[in-house]
């Protein structure tokens, strides 16, 4: 499928994919569609609402160092996208 390919080309959302099919004992493949995406939006809510107290929105705003920066930026973007792609 797809939006399981596309969904493990996402750093952090196929981090967090692995940890749950890890922890459910199924394969990232079982999800549908609709819980991909669902697991997206929360990701991409790590990153950008400060009130989670995430590592993450650290990131984004920069306390973590400039790459971190960098790349949490780029995360934001490739949710945001496979979101807007999928949902």
């Amino acid at each position: 499928m797809t939006i399981h390919t596309d969904a493990m080309k996402i750093d952090e959302l196929a981090y967090t994919l692995n940890n749950i099919s890890q922890d459910d004992k199924k394969p990232i493949t079982a999800y549908t569609a609709d819980e991909v995406v669902d697991e997206a939006k929360y990701v991409l809510d790590l990153f950008i609402n400060p009130s989670q107290g995430h590592i993450n929105h650290d990131a984004l705003i920069g306390e973590e160092g400039p790459d971190q920066q960098k790349w949490a930026s780029k995360q934001v973007r490739q949710l945001r996208s496979f979101i807007k792609k999928y949902a």
